[in-house]
């Protein structure tokens, strides 16, 4: 058998990278996309979400995406030990569905499951 040519072997580097790379859905971003648009569950009827701008949410610094934080007021969200920090694992977070909850600071509305805000304190 000969010994192929570097040509060759970059070629065929490049066709098994490419392949896979389709074989996978683009190195798993549509799979990481799909999962980030994940449907959430529906308002409870006659509820609203929290402003992010009603002033108890201001003041605590609140977002319905814990992701939205201002980590440059609140930088101690960044930290390792705060990945969880979530309102459904806060103390004062009562479920009401898969995505939505009452907060016991916050009683403007519905908060987001997903959501976060100063006041997180870790459920017992």
């Amino acid at each position: 058998m000969p010994k192929p040519s570097r040509k060759q072997f970059l070629t065929t580097s490049l066709v098994w990278t490419t392949s896979l790379f389709f074989l996978e859905g683009g190195f798993g971003l549509v799979t990481k996309l799909m999962a980030d648009k994940k449907p959430s569950a529906p308002l409870p009827e006659g509820m609203h979400p929290v402003s992010e701008s009603d002033p108890t949410a201001k003041a605590l610094g609140f977002h319905q995406d814990a992701k939205q934080t201002d980590f440059i007021l609140y930088p101690e969200r960044k930290e390792p030990g705060s990945k969880n920090q979530f309102c459904k694992h806060c103390a004062q977070f009562t479920k009401i569905n898969e995505s939505w909850g009452k907060c016991n600071i916050i009683s403007s509305g519905v908060v987001s499951t997903e959501g976060w805000c100063s006041a997180w304190s870790q459920r017992t």
